[in-house]
């Protein structure tokens, strides 16, 4: 009986532990030339995430733009009725910044430029809303980082955000290996070091083992 009463000890104890686990970080997989379909019901931020990460990962194939730009359509649909309900919420605005910078990717000279601003105004009010939100303070490095120097881009400023975004949240691959790319840009030390921590935290990673390879937040991976 006591032998019994301590093996179920252990196993609560076990599913305890499982349950008080940190969620898995950011790891895109290799690149796939699918999207899901949508569920229907409420929008929610976890599957606004997914749809950007899948924009992201498929961006630079030439077989996934398509692709991405369904998911950044359907982003933006699932984002303007959680931003009209919940306008105070920083990572909202955030994720909102961070799609309209993936539509200037996307679209480029002259058919994205108006969202540049856009993303400009969303990453702010993120910024106003929460000046301790790591989301904000990663969606504005990016921004940072793109933008050409006589709009106000510098490479400087975003690795200052990019590195008050790790002190927010550390141990994210994303932020990890943005630091190493702005630094290696930079030509500052340590930029390896980030890039293959982001490896790490994601093994077999396509778009991290792209990065580590070539400190290029574009380059093309499987």
């Amino acid at each position: 009986m006591v032998r019994a009463t301590l093996s179920l000890l252990l196993i609560l104890a076990s599913l305890r532990i499982v349950f008080a686990a940190p969620l898995p970080p950011d790891c895109p997989g290799p690149a796939s030339a699918t999207l899901s379909p949508d569920p229907g019901g409420p929008p929610t931020e976890p599957a606004i995430r997914a749809l950007l990460r899948t924009a992201r990962t498929v961006r630079d194939l030439s077989s996934g733009r398509k692709i991405g730009e369904a998911a950044l359509s359907r982003a933006g649909r699932e984002l303007a009725p959680l931003l009209a309900v919940r306008p105070g919420e920083a990572t909202l605005h955030a994720l909102a910044g961070e799609r309209d910078l993936l539509l200037v990717q996307y679209w480029g000279f002259p058919g994205g430029m108006a969202y540049g601003k856009r993303a400009q105004t969303e990453n702010d009010r993120a910024l106003a809303l929460d000046p301790d939100n790591a989301e904000a303070h990663l969606s504005k490095g990016i921004e940072l980082y793109y933008k050409p120097w006589f709009v106000g881009g510098s490479v400087p400023r975003a690795l200052a955000e990019f590195e008050r975004a790790n002190s927010l949240r550390p141990d994210d691959p994303r932020i990890l290996s943005w630091i190493g790319i702005a630094r290696h840009r930079l030509g500052r030390p340590g930029a390896r070091s980030f890039v293959e921590a982001a490896v790490r935290l994601c093994p077999g990673s396509p778009l991290y083992e792209a990065r580590a390879r070539t400190f290029d937040p574009r380059a093309v991976h499987p």
